[in-house]
């Protein structure tokens, strides 16, 4: 969730392949790590896509130009002998998006599999729709900044907010950008396979969906970019509705008077941000010593005089969450706090709601990992500093790699992104 957003609104024409018509406005986006640079077509009678960089025109090399037979398959770019696919990635959010267009803009036939939607954690529950609300508690605290209106010679009556508006705003602008990052994939040929992606050997990947029948392909290369889910710790219960993750949190299906986030890292001073704009009182429950403890420094100083000092936040330091109940028949949410050092009961505090932000895990179990002899280090898939994946012999797996939060090495989406075309 540590990315800024920023849609190009380049007015540009649509361009024609096999007869359908594909905005490069679509196109043209940059946001959490993904390329930086817009898909250009070329408008040939050919309907070729015409992939080089404008450093490249400029110096007057040979452009790279990639023949496409159809709107979502590249079944004429040729393989290598004897394999489906050059290229198959599972996982389809920002590493692997970055990892199929460079793949492609190399020549090589690829494919994805995703088994939810297109775009992963960063775009649909995380980096995208946080913004998105962030923006709407900027907004609704400048309206109840009376001194600074009232400078401004403005006056304006008092604040309010439609919760249903704001969590629709915040899931249409994902909805846009998944969009986007699927048609900029189908456009240049890259095969969207649906479904829960196997490893089931060397160079050979099964996907299919729930009780639907599987389909076996092999490629020359794979690469695991399959992300990371919330971090619940144990004796927490989680119902989705009253103890909620930041996949629930982002949905906005209410916001509580009074309620208690456990962990002070950036995910949760960001929803601190944004219920106490809409008007909830917020408990913070930090295992550490101090508030935001793998901040530097002088930004936690800074960030505690602005954004939790001034609010309706209090907290509890040093002390675990051990046991969080959900609110039933009547009864509040139930959070039992223990000293982090001694493990003995501190407090119990009763909220409306308790979100949980104690950081993500990696998204790994169910990959057939065991097929090819790999071990997950608390989770994480090991790997070398090229991201080739590593087996429990300490032997490198040939033609197998592992980008972004799943490999561990730093879960940002930019470097999900960097790894993916490494």
């Amino acid at each position: 969730m540590q990315a800024a957003i920023s849609l190009s609104a380049i007015s540009s024409p649509s361009t024609i392949i096999n007869n359908k018509s594909i905005s490069k406005n679509s196109l043209n986006f940059h946001f959490c790590g993904l390329r930086t640079e817009a898909l250009r077509f070329s408008n040939s009678s050919s309907n070729r896509i015409d992939l080089s960089n404008q450093q490249q025109r400029r110096k007057g090399k040979q452009q790279l130009v990639l023949c496409s037979t159809s709107s979502n398959s590249n079944g004429s770019t040729p393989t290598s002998k004897g394999f489906d696919y050059d290229l198959v990635i599972i996982g389809a959010g920002v590493g692997g998006h970055g990892a199929a267009l460079h793949a492609v803009e190399k020549g090589l036939k690829t494919a994805i599999i995703e088994g939810d939607v297109v775009g992963g954690t960063c775009v649909n529950r995380g980096c995208v729709p946080s913004k998105a609300l962030l923006a709407v508690s900027g907004r609704m605290r400048e309206y109840q900044n009376d001194h600074h209106l009232k400078a401004l010679g403005l006056q304006v009556s008092a604040a309010g907010y439609d919760r249903q508006g704001v969590a629709d705003h915040a899931n249409n602008l994902a909805s846009k950008i998944r969009s986007s990052l699927t048609n900029s994939m189908k456009a240049i040929g890259v095969d969207i396979l649906t479904g829960v992606g196997t490893v089931l050997g060397p160079q050979k990947v099964k996907y299919g969906k729930v009780g639907f029948s599987e389909n076996v392909i092999t490629a020359k290369n794979i690469i695991i970019a399959t992300g990371s889910v919330p971090f619940v710790p144990k004796g927490i219960e989680v119902d989705g509705k009253t103890v909620i993750t930041s996949d629930h949190a982002l949905k906005l299906e209410f916001v509580p008077d009074w309620i208690a986030i456990v962990g002070s890292g950036y995910i949760g001073l960001e929803f601190s941000d944004v219920y106490t704009a809409l008007g909830s009182e917020v408990t913070f429950v930090e295992a550490l010593d101090q508030l935001m403890p793998g901040f530097d420094p002088e930004i936690g100083k800074l960030a505690q005089r602005i954004l939790i000092n001034p609010r309706k936040i209090d907290y509890h330091t040093g002390v675990f969450a051990s046991k969080i109940t959900p609110a039933k028949d009547g009864k509040p949410v139930s959070i039992e706090l223990i000293d982090a050092k001694t493990k003995e009961l501190k407090d119990t505090l009763e909220v409306d709601a308790a979100l949980i932000a104690t950081g993500r895990a990696p998204f790994t179990k169910g990959l057939g990992l065991e097929n090819i002899n790999v071990e997950t280090q608390r989770g994480f898939i090991p790997v070398t500093e090229r991201m080739q994946v590593v087996d429990k012999d300490g032997n490198l797996v040939p033609n197998l790699y592992c980008i972004g939060d799943a490999n561990g090495k730093m879960m940002l989406a930019h470097a999900a992104s960097a790894q993916g075309i490494s």
